[in-house]
């Protein structure tokens, strides 16, 4: 599979949007224009206004989580480091390192400076969408003012066209479960033990999980352990049934009917495509 080195949707505008968690090779620039809601990214939660950006990395697992019934309008940059310039590559690649402080990778824009990203924005779309000559060449122009402009605001002095980013609207009960999963997924792990860490009602850690992260917590176990899955099928010579029980299945059966059904085949044509160069 051919990977492209750079793709836009810009201004896409849902009520009742919904993404699963995913990940793939290059970067991605998020924009959320319009709206509330959450994004998640591996085990951290973001608060989400109009104007917020987040910088995710390659093979970085994130979803966007908008407000039920509410209009949001959001753009996304995916691209592939041989778009960026030489000289300011290794620079505009530190903006998407993972690590602990993620502030640097949340930026909430306005004003001026919103106004010239949209405007990068609406440049490298028509690019894309009309194709005139060495429309690649403009669109890699753009991209690279586009994580200049990011650059400054990231280490500006005065942060001028940015404001502070408030964490008040994300349940740190929530986050607590989510890093539980995250770190304990391979154990048998019970709705009620969960409640119980967090003391609240299984009812109501539920319903919290859902109306925070836009899915519920079964299937987030789930896909955390087919994530983890994957690494295992790509970096360890592992068996197959090995691998199961490492990521928490209590049967190879159940692990491979799972795994089919996330990713369009099984564990051990995923292993071989893999192998092959095919998968990405």
């Amino acid at each position: 599979m051919q990977v492209r080195p750079f793709f836009i949707k810009h201004r896409a505008t849902d009520k009742h949007f919904y993404m699963d968690f995913h990940a793939h090779p290059g970067y991605e620039i998020y924009f959320f224009q319009q709206g509330s809601g959450n994004f998640l990214i591996e085990d951290r939660i973001f608060p989400l206004v109009g104007g917020d950006i987040l910088l995710i990395s390659e093979y970085e697992s994130h979803k966007s989580a908008p407000s039920m019934g509410v209009d949001c309008s959001r753009s996304v940059v995916n691209f592939l480091p041989e778009l960026l310039l030489p000289q300011a590559k290794a620079i505009f690649l530190e903006l998407f390192v993972p690590g602990q402080d993620m502030t640097h990778r949340h930026l909430r824009v306005s004003g001026d400076t919103l106004s010239r990203m949209n405007d990068l924005l609406t440049r490298m779309e028509n690019e894309v969408r009309k194709q005139p000559e060495l429309f690649e060449v403009s669109c890699s122009i753009c991209l690279n003012e586009l994580l200049l402009e990011i650059y400054r605001l990231v280490h500006s002095q005065h942060s001028e066209g940015t404001s502070p980013i408030s964490r008040s609207s994300v349940n740190p009960r929530v986050e607590q479960v989510i890093r539980y999963l995250s770190e304990r997924y391979s154990e048998p792990i019970t709705l009620k033990q969960l409640a119980d860490m967090i003391f609240v009602s299984p009812y109501y850690l539920c319903h919290l999980f859902k109306e925070t992260t836009g899915i519920t917590i079964s299937e987030y176990l789930i896909y955390t352990r087919i994530r983890q899955s994957k690494r295992e099928l790509a970096l360890t010579e592992y068996s197959i049934a090995e691998i199961a029980s490492r990521v928490g299945f209590n049967t190879l059966a159940h692990f491979g009917q799972t795994f089919k059904m996330m990713e369009g085949m099984t564990p051990r044509d995923y292993r071989k495509k893999l192998n092959s160069g095919n998968v990405k």
